[in-house]
């Protein structure tokens, strides 16, 4: 295959060429054998590790069993998903039985020519088909694929520990992610769009039961104990006299993640225009200078406190030693502790460390325009350090340490005009440096 010689290529289409390129190649076995072996999820190992070290207490092979067999009762498998049925919580909005049959399983059409396995085609090759961000070309990339099975998305418009809402994702899919591996798939029709914001939700959704259920084994249920002779509690027996109640109990824990996906909607930052353009009012050149430099003393400050992370320079090398909240799991920091999860195999890379934006550049992960960059300062950003301003709010004329809504805007405004100081410029090559082109 031969490079596309347009001079004037972007990075971001070069980068998406040879993910896809060494995803043909890595997927290449896997796909060939759909016919004869179907995919499966991997266990997530590395959770089970992190509580096992947490308790001090062991999951056993029969307790992993048990998690494999109930994720598979309620979730089925990558070729074959199923909706939990969570008696009246309104599961179809969040996962479509329809929408995710188009968006698993092997990549093809079905009997009409509608497009099948659409996550497989379009994904898989870095989010991994469990969506635990383990796809062949993830470990290649910077910053690594999205493991969403924490249930933490970074880029949207609710608070943190809030869920991201339908637009939020359709808006990642729509616009990709600037200076990551992660395109944009404004090429897709509307309904494959729609199918793949499902999928994700129901990888997230099993994703994050799982923890739940680890947890939920190793902090509730009874442990062997060799001395007293007692048998460690099952997560599952069937033949068990208590299955049913446990059923139902486990169905909860399951029911209540879904619960804060369907209210994700109603959790949206709803945002106001700031009040010196209230009524359609323009901002003068005069109150544009004031409202750049209140910005810049918010940044600088001790309240905003943007600086410590973002750097004097602000080209994000304030704090450059962090972690995010997926890569803390690992307990980077722990000696010894990164080697045993390390040695779990190939769907646990080496932590990187979280470097701070370099707000020079121009390049906003969550979207540029304003309101994207209001929600990114007010909310935070979660799963990383990065704060939220709304912590610390106050309202106009409010005598307390804090933040107004209009104090965020004005560093919406600095912000955005980073890019566009001398400093940010590329330094002038003088003509005599310059070589002569034929």
């Amino acid at each position: 295959m031969e490079l596309p010689t347009r001079k004037a290529m972007k990075l971001s289409v070069i980068r998406h060429w040879f993910v896809s390129a060494v995803a043909v190649v890595a997927l290449a076995g896997p796909m060939a054998g759909c016919s004869r072996n179907e995919a499966t999820f991997n266990r997530n190992e590395a959770y089970v590790k992190n509580q096992e070290r947490l308790t001090k207490e062991t999951f056993s092979a029969e307790r992993k069993a048990d998690l494999d067999e109930v994720l598979s009762g309620l979730f089925g498998t990558p070729d074959r998903p199923i909706v939990p049925a969570l008696g009246d919580i309104d599961v179809a909005s969040v996962m479509d039985a329809t929408k995710l049959h188009f968006a698993a399983g092997p990549v093809g059409r079905d009997e009409r020519g509608r497009a099948r396995g659409l996550y497989r085609e379009h994904c898989a090759h870095c989010h991994g088909v469990t969506g635990d961000g383990g796809g062949p070309t993830a470990l290649f990339l910077n910053p690594y694929p999205r493991d969403y099975r924490r249930g933490t998305f970074k880029f949207k418009s609710t608070p943190r520990q809030s869920k991201p809402t339908h637009e939020d994702l359709k808006r990642i899919l729509i616009e990709g992610i600037p200076d990551t591996a992660m395109p944009s798939f404004r090429a897709l029709p509307d309904n494959e769009i729609d199918a793949l914001i499902h999928y994700v939700r129901y990888l997230s959704i099993r994703g994050e039961s799982e923890r739940s259920l680890v947890q939920y084994a190793l902090f509730e249920l009874e442990p062997a104990d060799e001395e007293a002779n007692i048998e460690e509690e099952r997560l599952f027996d069937l033949t068990s006299g208590n299955r049913s109640d446990r059923a139902a109990e486990l169905r909860e824990y399951v029911g209540a993640i879904v619960q804060k996906w369907l209210g994700a909607e109603a959790e949206a930052t709803a945002v106001a225009p700031p009040s010196w353009l209230a009524n359609g009012a323009e901002l003068s050149h005069e109150r544009e200078v004031e409202l750049l430099k209140h910005g810049r003393d918010l940044f600088y400050g001790k309240v905003a406190a943007c600086v410590k992370c973002h750097g004097d320079s602000a080209i994000g090398d304030g704090q450059t030693t962090d972690y995010d909240d997926w890569a803390k799991e690992l307990e980077p920091t722990v000696p010894g502790a990164l080697d045993e999860y390390l040695a779990l195999g190939r769907f646990v890379f080496p932590p990187r460390n979280v470097r701070p934006r370099n707000l020079r550049m121009g390049h906003y992960r969550g979207g540029r325009k304003p309101v994207d960059i209001y929600w990114r300062i007010f909310n935070g950003i979660d799963g990383t350090p990065m704060p939220a301003l709304s912590e610390v709010l106050k309202q106009e004329g409010e005598e307390k340490i804090g933040v107004t809504h209009d104090d965020i805007w004005a560093l919406v405004y600095y912000v955005r005009s980073l890019p566009y100081e001398s400093i940010s410029q590329p330094v002038a090559v003088e003509a005599a440096y310059q070589r002569e082109r034929q």
